[in-house]
């Protein structure tokens, strides 16, 4: 069984269309790392039969709350305002029936413009050459590898950065050519170049062993 995990905070009831497809009876399940401020698109996903995992915390910390709970034997992370291709489901049973311990796909933004482009087209030379993809491009791994790794640790952001390095050691991680079709909202929001600015100074800040607490103030663009 392959589980869903999608963390949600304060999107739309309309997430739920991203994701109906991937519900399929005895095969897949999907959880919802519920933070409590999206009481609509919590029923939504209710409604389609999805299980709800309701807490506080960090993202890190929420995910990794769902992803103990899972049933399935692989663990699927998507962001709430990713979506991932048609037939993810097969290219993930394929990708780690072929060796792979964890992977993600590529990434591609919805309603792109050349801007857009370029950046999707960096972070999937960043994904290839360094073995470092982000949450919105759909984590997967094998639970027994999620759980080797020590899971999710307790993050606001950087969680899918430290988590991937972490499954890299205890096990073979692929980037595979599908993409993931992400919101470009915040680079609509603060501009692509304030944003990209934005997201390296909070890598470069966690790689440097900046406090978790800073880091987040950083994304929001706070000082």
């Amino acid at each position: 069984m392959i589980s869903l995990i999608i963390p949600i905070r304060g999107e739309g009831a309309g997430t739920v269309d991203r994701f109906r497809r991937f519900l399929v009876p005895g095969k897949t399940e999907i959880l919802i790392a519920d933070r409590g401020d999206c009481p609509e698109s919590t029923r939504a996903f209710e409604a389609i039969g999805a299980r709800i995992v309701r807490g506080e915390g960090s993202r890190g910390q929420r995910l990794d709350r769902a992803a103990r709970l899972a049933r399935g034997d692989v663990l699927f992370f998507s962001h709430a305002d990713s979506r991932p291709p048609e037939n993810a489901l097969s290219l993930i049973a394929g990708a780690l029936a072929t060796g792979a311990d964890a992977g993600a796909f590529s990434l591609a933004y919805e309603e792109t413009t050349p801007a857009l482009s370029w950046i999707a087209w960096w972070a999937n030379v960043r994904s290839r050459r360094l073995g470092l993809p982000f949450g919105d491009q759909g984590l997967f791994c094998r639970r027994d590898v999620y759980e080797k790794s020590g899971g999710f640790r307790d993050l606001s952001v950087c969680d899918d950065v430290d988590i991937v390095r972490r499954l890299k050691r205890v096990g073979r991680l692929v980037i595979l050519p599908e993409r993931s079709f992400t919101s470009p909202r915040r680079y609509r929001e603060n501009g692509s170049l304030r944003q990209v600015l934005r997201n390296w100074r909070v890598l470069a800040g966690y790689f440097a062993g900046v406090a978790p607490e800073k880091l987040e103030r950083w994304y929001r663009g706070e000082s």
